[in-house]
């Protein structure tokens, strides 16, 4: 895809850590689309925040001293990917929260696609987001690339998640923008394209007078099922598809993408995220922090065109905690 092609970043938790395929996926999109590859650590430490105990100089020299040394570390990791004549840069920055100062880099540098670390979360961690990789799926304005997996990308599928009839008040052209991204993603590993639409077709029974059910007459799910796949086949259809290819399927998604990427063997899955208050993803919940958990391969997680960040440019003058007594 073309903002690939131009920056792309990853985000490192530990400098210190083994960053296990987080690089090297890095490395196998930077090789093929010819972007340059910043590697990117957010420090901070609440131990150094206490002014009292420091004079402004020697605050200065912690903080230099602690970026340094973080520096040294990225510079390692980030020899491997210079052997393979991809352009590198470190960067640390001295920032507080984590997916803020993420963030901000993503903005300071108009990074295309950013690539981060995942592992598994309770469901309360998912609709709280108390962790720095949901909070950058609800806040950062450019795609991101949530790596777990360690199948090559070479021939392997690039499964599009798509919502055509609109049922998570996804706006319309975000479908498109997700066909756009998979489509342009596949051809840097010379991968098919698979796009899917699971849908609930059958309603027998519905809310009728004081909220007794009542049965849902034939011609209303037979007219729904019509529309679905009228819907579909006109989305998909600019792509020219082979019918393998197009997966519509009765079920949640919740449920069923991770099989179907299991099935086909996806590389990466590729979807949508819209951002919602923390109330309406309480009683909504959110597709795509609900599926990251289950699917057996990468995840590439796509804002629509108009997505404007409420994170802001510049952090405060300095992060402070007041120590206990």
């Amino acid at each position: 895809m073309s903002s690939v092609a131009d920056h792309i970043m990853v985000a490192l938790a530990d400098p210190t850590a083994r960053p296990g395929p987080l690089l090297a996926r890095a490395g196998e999109i930077a090789s093929r689309s010819g972007a340059r590859v910043t590697v990117f650590h957010s420090l901070y430490s609440p131990f150094l925040t206490g002014q009292q105990y420091y004079s402004e100089e020697e605050l200065q020299h912690a903080i230099a001293t602690m970026v340094d040394a973080s520096k040294a570390e990225l510079e390692g990791l980030a020899k491997p990917l210079r052997a393979m004549g991809i352009n590198v840069h470190v960067r640390v920055r001295w920032d507080y929260p984590p997916h803020e100062s993420i963030v901000r880099e993503v903005l300071r540098e108009k990074i295309g696609l950013l690539l981060v670390g995942t592992h598994r979360h309770s469901r309360v961690a998912r609709l709280v987001l108390t962790n720095t990789d949901w909070q950058l799926i609800r806040a950062c304005p450019c795609p991101v690339l949530l790596v777990k997996g360690t199948q090559p990308y070479d021939n392997a599928p690039v499964l599009v998640s798509v919502d055509p009839m609109h049922a998570n008040a996804k706006p319309e052209a975000l479908d498109v923008r997700l066909l756009d991204a998979g489509r342009d993603f596949a051809k840097l590993f010379a991968s098919p394209v698979h796009a899917a639409h699971f849908h609930s077709f059958g309603f027998p029974m519905m809310a009728g007078f004081m909220v007794e059910p009542v049965p849902v007459p034939p011609q209303v799910n037979e007219e729904y099922i019509n529309e679905v796949k009228d819907a579909f086949a006109s989305l998909v259809k600019p792509l020219s598809l082979p019918r393998a290819q197009q997966h519509l399927r009765p079920g949640y998604p919740v449920e069923e993408l991770p099989l179907l990427a299991g099935e086909i063997g996806a590389g990466v899955v590729v979807m949508g995220a819209v951002s919602r208050s923390a109330v309406k993803r309480l009683f909504i919940g959110n597709t795509a922090e609900s599926v990251i958990d289950a699917v057996p391969c990468d995840v590439l997680v796509i804002k629509p065109a108009d997505f404007r960040t409420d994170v802001p440019k510049r952090a405060y003058a300095r992060p402070l905690v007041v120590p206990a007594f």
